[in-house]
């Protein structure tokens, strides 16, 4: 039987799977509370570590959490330390463990940095570090762009008469700079605003949307192209999956219907980013409140797109390849595609996820079992081991 006719058998009845896995009757017991609880994206390099995710457990100390390890159902859950013991991991991967095991609050944003300057290195291969570099270009160029339209907006909008004949190209001059800098103190002066150097305020807010940018065309941040990344894959999937066997078209409408899910999250937190650009001078008024608002909704774009990025990533370098490397890349999407926690739903969204979570956990356990490359024997018995020496 093939690995995909077993995915398909999985399938079925797997409402006993969550009651096995959560130990509950109740279904929602299979979805992460919080975002905390569901813990922050770790790319490790290490086969059986792909997927694995990093929480705080309630003794304040780092777990690592891996969904159908060696073929289990459910999430295998390990202390951060015994990481070593168990698993042969690779230079980049000793690298991230160290990096990690100080961090007394894991979020999205800090692991990414990590990550990214590990690949930097070149530990983890010349493919990662030239990927790095080619991502810390291209964001550097798009953030510095996204600084001086925000800039240019606000001179148009709040600047008065005087600085209308100015061109965005102006204020890469020293003359241009000063006579911006000049109206739109004079602004903040007769608004009254909390800081009274608009321009500093401009570049505050500049960095700290810098994970967004703005809407406007070669200004996008990294969250924002994410967000439309959700929306192709949505889309590519739909189509590529038309001309599949029935099991093929199943996982990949939960794929679908999970990423477009997500994408209808996430634009609500940007549509609430974009609002604040949209009102350049309310922002500048009162800059702290705009400030605190601003953070708060990006904090939960990373969260909530956690995760996406490298399965996003998995899917377009298969769809390069050929169609059966396609459907192995499809079968990991629909394992562990991250769902959305109970806390940031709406009671209506429960049965929907609930009912992606209980197909992904078979899925996860048939894509991990060995003999797929994940595990060998040998490190099964050391996992069983540690279960042992744990209980």
């Amino acid at each position: 039987m093939t690995r995909q006719q077993n995915l398909q058998r999985g399938h079925q009845g797997q409402e006993e799977t969550v009651g096995s896995v959560s130990g509950r009757p109740d279904p929602l017991s299979a979805l992460p509370k919080t975002f905390e609880a569901r813990g922050v994206r770790t790319p490790f390099t290490t086969r059986p570590l792909r997927f694995a995710r990093v929480v705080r457990d309630p003794y304040n100390k780092l777990v690592i959490n891996l969904p159908g390890l060696s073929g289990g159902l459910g999430t295998y859950e390990m202390p951060l330390e015994t990481m070593r013991q168990i698993f042969d991991l690779s230079v980049h991967d000793r690298m991230l463990f160290e990096d990690l095991a100080p961090v007394s609050k894991p979020t999205p944003e800090i692991l990414r940095r990590i990550s990214r300057n590990i690949a930097r290195t070149g530990v983890g291969g010349i493919r990662l570090a030239r990927e790095a570099d080619q991502l810390d270009a291209q964001e550097k160029i798009k953030r510095d762009t996204g600084q001086l339209t925000l800039v240019y907006q606000a001179l148009c909008k709040l600047g008065g008469d005087d600085v209308q004949d100015m061109k965005i190209t102006d204020l890469a001059t020293l003359e241009g700079q000063k006579r911006a800098r000049a109206a739109l103190d004079q602004f903040a002066r007769n608004a009254g605003a909390a800081n009274q150097s608009v321009i500093d305020s401009l570049e505050q807010w500049s960095i700290l949307t810098s994970p967004v940018g703005l809407a406007t065309e070669g200004c996008a941040g990294p969250l924002r192209d994410l967000v439309n990344g959700l929306r192709r894959l949505s889309s590519e999937l739909e189509e590529w999956s038309l001309s599949e066997m029935s099991n093929i078209r199943f996982m990949a409408t939960h794929v679908v219907n999970g990423a477009g899910a997500t994408y209808d999250h996430a634009v609500r937190w940007l549509r609430a980013i974009d609002r604040w650009s949209n009102d350049i001078g309310a922002v500048l008024v009162d800059w702290p409140k705009a400030q605190r608002e601003i953070d708060r909704s990006i904090d939960r774009l990373w969260w909530l797109l956690d995760g996406w990025e490298e399965l996003i990533a998995r899917w377009r370098a298969a769809t390069l390849v050929n169609r059966t490397e396609q459907r192995d890349a499809l079968e990991e999407l629909a394992s562990f595609l991250p769902v959305i926690p109970i806390g940031e739903l709406e009671p209506e969204e429960y049965k929907f996820w609930t009912d992606i979570r209980v197909n992904q956990v078979m899925w996860a356990a048939e894509v991990r079992k060995l003999g797929s490359g994940d595990m060998d024997a040998d490190m099964v018995n050391r996992l069983e081991r540690f279960r042992e020496a744990s209980e």
